[in-house]
């Protein structure tokens, strides 16, 4: 057995319950993480060629004041399902973990580098300046750890390699490599934000009262063009990625309740395509927040495939992570619950808060 032994504490709920926790969140995260990647790249673009064109300055400024409230919730939204993933998956998670030790560590200073980069993009955006140059940094130090996560996500999987990972360098100075599956997962998570950022922008453009007709036309048009392009690409990236996956995966996952997950995600992409075509073809609300629901589901369609593939390729190392002692307590799961619905109560508040405050300070310049 490759894997640590099992923790003597039993689980306090079932599986089950745990797994859709996690599952839920980290939908949640990836959309956060998803706006704010897309954000980023969309913003850095028309910031570049904003001195000759009016609509590109206006929609690059209208994104760039809100990502710094973006990455409020993905740091917030991203420790939840991180530590309900430390729950079911700690025996493998917590070696990984430790191998890339430096990397993993390093993530906590350049969030911050990447934080404090988003705070000048804004001031810089609400004074008038050009800022390009600031979000592109900002981008190549996220995306760096985005590819960090996928690493250890990865690793986690392959237990064959931690031994010899430990004895080239016991303090964790390296990252892991000859996993085919690395580019293609990170890709797909650069792709995808692109294609969420693209639905995105066209609610923006359909509910803002305080851009241009051109800035909302701007965005309208790119968004749709941009999440369509994306969203081909990500089913591109999506056979890439299943094709990588080793036969024994692809063989437990198509005999497992994780199949309908697949058809979930494919047939999430192919909804989401037309009606993004729709949106493109019709303003208005309705199109763009319809979209909208649709881009939401078909993160958490690829939320529920990437479980999937974790679950089967663990289970051919090892390790079942149905089979582990539990001890539920089910009124310390109620109080969790009812504290967990609340606390997305509060943040759906503070979300319309802050698009609130947004809108008048853009009002107020304009």
């Amino acid at each position: 057995m490759p894997f640590p032994n099992i923790d003597p504490i039993p689980l306090p709920a079932p599986v089950w319950l745990f797994k859709v926790l996690h599952m839920v969140t980290l939908s949640l995260h990836f959309v956060a993480v998803n706006l704010l990647i897309g954000g980023l790249l969309l913003a850095t673009v028309w910031n570049l060629v904003a001195k000759s064109k009016k609509a590109q300055a206006e929609a690059a400024k209208a994104i760039a004041i809100r990502l710094p409230i973006v990455m409020t919730y993905v740091i917030n939204l991203g420790v939840p399902p991180l530590l309900f993933a430390q729950v079911l998956y700690g025996r493998a998670l917590y070696t990984s973990s430790i191998l890339i030790g430096l990397y993993w560590i390093g993530v906590i200073l350049l969030l911050m580098f990447g934080y404090y980069l988003l705070y000048q993009v804004a001031k810089r955006a609400e004074e008038g300046k050009t800022w390009w140059w600031l979000s592109l940094v900002s981008l190549l130090v996220i995306s760096y750890i985005a590819r960090i996560y996928t690493a250890n996500m990865t690793l986690m999987l392959r237990p064959e390699v931690w031994l010899e990972m430990y004895r080239s360098s016991a303090i964790g100075a390296q990252m892991p490599t000859g996993d085919p599956t690395v580019l293609p997962r990170w890709l797909m998570m650069m792709v995808s934000s692109l294609t969420l950022t693209g639905v995105a922008v066209t609610v923006l453009a359909a509910s803002s009262k305080s851009l241009s007709l051109e800035a909302k036309n701007l965005l309208r048009s790119w968004g749709a063009a941009v999440a369509l392009i994306c969203l081909i690409a990500e089913a591109a990236i999506g056979l890439w990625l299943w094709q990588v996956q080793p036969a024994k995966v692809v063989e437990l996952l198509l005999g497992s309740k994780y199949l309908y997950g697949v058809y979930l995600w494919w047939g999430s992409l192919l909804l989401l395509a037309l009606l993004v075509i729709w949106t493109k073809l019709r303003e208005g609300a309705l199109p763009a927040a319809v979209s909208a629901l649709a881009a939401v589901v078909s993160v958490s369609a690829a939320v529920v495939l990437r479980d999937g593939i974790r679950d089967m390729t663990l289970l051919v190392k090892g390790l079942d992570v149905w089979q582990q002692p539990v001890v539920s307590s089910w009124s310390v799961v109620a109080l969790f619950l009812g504290l967990f619905i609340a606390g997305l109560a509060v943040v759906g508040w503070m979300i319309s808060l802050a698009i609130g405050v947004a809108r008048k300070g853009v009002e107020q310049n304009v």
